[in-house]
C-alpha cells in the first residue's frame, strides 16, 4: 500500500507538470488517476516486496546520477554516430553482440535494455531465457568485447545503483 501512495504522489506531481498548472486541484486529480495507471505495471515494480520510503529517498541521488550518465552517453553516442554518417566512406561492421548482465529484477532489466536502445548506434534485440544475457545490435561491432564492457561498466553499473 505504501508503494501505491508513493507512486501516486510522484505521478500526481508529474501530472501537474504535464498539464502545465501546478495547483492543489490538479495534484489531487493526478493522485486519483495514478492508481489506474499503476495497476497494469504492478508486476514490473515488484509490489510483493516490502517498500521503504527511506530507501526510496536514499536512491534519489543514484537515480539522478543515472540520468546524468544516460544523457552524457546519449550525447557521446550521437557524436560518434554523426561522425560515422558524415564520413565519405562508411567503414563500419554492424553486428549483434551478447552482453552478459548482472541485473536481476524486472525493473533493472527494463532500465538497462531501454538505456541501450536509447543510446544511438545500439539497439536491444532480445534477452536470453535465463535473463542473464542481452543481445544488442551495434552499428559498429568491430570490437564486441569493448562494446559489451562499455555497456556493463558505463551503463549497467549506474542501473544497479539506481534500481536494485
Amino acid at each position: 500500500m505504501k508503494r501505491y501512495i508513493a507512486y501516486s504522489v510522484i505521478l500526481g506531481l508529474v501530472w501537474c507538470f504535464v498539464h502545465g498548472t501546478i495547483d492543489v486541484n490538479n495534484f489531487v486529480l493526478g493522485v486519483i488517476i495514478a492508481p489506474f495507471i499503476i495497476r497494469p505495471f504492478k508486476p514490473l515494480f515488484n509490489f510483493g516486496t516490502n517498500f521503504s520510503f527511506g530507501k526510496a529517498i536514499r536512491k534519489i541521488p543514484a537515480q539522478a546520477t543515472y540520468m546524468y550518465v544516460l544523457i552524457k552517453e546519449i550525447i557521446k553516442a550521437n557524436i560518434v554516430v554523426a561522425k560515422i554518417v558524415l564520413q565519405p566512406k562508411i567503414d563500419i561492421k554492424p553486428g549483434i553482440i551478447a552482453v552478459p548482465i548482472r541485473t536481476k529484477t524486472d525493473m533493472s532489466i527494463t532500465a538497462i535494455a531501454n538505456t541501450i536502445t536509447l543510446t544511438p548506434g545500439t539497439l536491444t534485440i532480445d534477452m536470453s531465457d535465463d535473463r542473464s544475457v542481452l543481445y544488442v545490435h551495434a552499428i559498429d561491432a568491430s570490437d564486441p568485447e569493448g562494446v559489451a564492457n562499455s555497456i556493463r561498466d558505463d551503463l549497467e553499473k549506474y542501473v544497479l545503483e539506481a534500481f536494485e
